[in-house]
């Protein structure tokens, strides 16, 4: 389903959405937000009829640029209100693989302590780490990640580095920093793989840290390698005190 909203409506949705964030905490929802809300209950039960994946993926492609104006505004003048429509946006963007819009929403929320909807029993921190991980491997597994895709999964692991989520997901996150790093960086993936394996023994890498390990060794100089040989011992120089002897006798 196509976004069929014309320019000077959109214009219109941007003027409201902008006024709706300068004074939500004032004024409480206004109609343009209860029209947005409107809209994504609609739009959930169009994504609801879709019984494959990719069509859902497809769907909210199309979808999502409704939502544009709205997250526009949030982000430059929000108030840190919690915003179940900014959230779910957020994991639209991660579902179709925009993780640098994702990833924009997921800094303020997570400045701002934004929870994910009921209907998600994890935080928002955990959700983004998770699911930028998921995606990020569907995509590498048939080859349609991109670099740009690839610096976003750093940056996720960055800005959620220090927060509070299951050990089992954190190390899901470093595996795939390491499998989508290994082939230019393979010391920076190797740091991955063993953090990984820190969070969760049975996360998998322990062959892709045993293979890098060895794959840097064997690159090291071969000078690095070789055992350093002892040096012979100097001979004593003529002014030793062994060689001068007692010269108060």
């Amino acid at each position: 389903m196509t976004d069929k909203t014309s320019p000077a409506a959109r214009h219109r949705q941007k003027a409201l959405s902008q006024k709706e964030v300068t004074n939500i905490a004032a004024a409480g929802p206004n109609h343009a937000y209860r029209m947005l809300q409107l809209k994504l209950r609609e739009d959930k039960q169009a994504l609801k009829s879709k019984q494959s994946i990719q069509a859902k993926i497809e769907l909210k492609r199309d979808l999502v640029d409704h939502y544009d104006e709205w997250i526009d505004a949030t982000l430059s003048a929000g108030k840190g209100d919690q915003d179940n429509l900014l959230t779910t946006m957020m994991l639209w963007h991660i579902d179709i693989g925009n993780f640098g819009r994702a990833l924009d929403v997921a800094e303020y929320a997570m400045k701002h302590n934004l929870k994910m909807p009921d209907a998600h029993q994890r935080t928002l921190a955990t959700v983004v780490a998770e699911e930028i991980a998921d995606t990020a491997k569907k995509l590498a597994t048939s080859n349609e990640i991109d670099d740009e895709q690839i610096a976003q999964v750093l940056r996720a692991s960055t800005i959620t580095a220090d927060a509070d989520m299951p050990d089992q997901v954190r190390a899901k996150l470093s595996r795939q920093v390491g499998e989508l790093t290994e082939a230019v960086n393979p010391v920076f993936a190797l740091d991955n793989f063993q953090n990984a394996l820190k969070f969760d023994e049975n996360s998998g890498v322990k062959g892709s840290i045993k293979r890098l390990e060895k794959q840097l060794k064997d690159a090291q100089p071969e000078t690095q390698l070789k055992p350093v040989a002892p040096q012979p011992e100097q001979p004593n120089q003529p002014n030793s005190p062994e060689l001068l002897g007692d010269n108060n006798s």
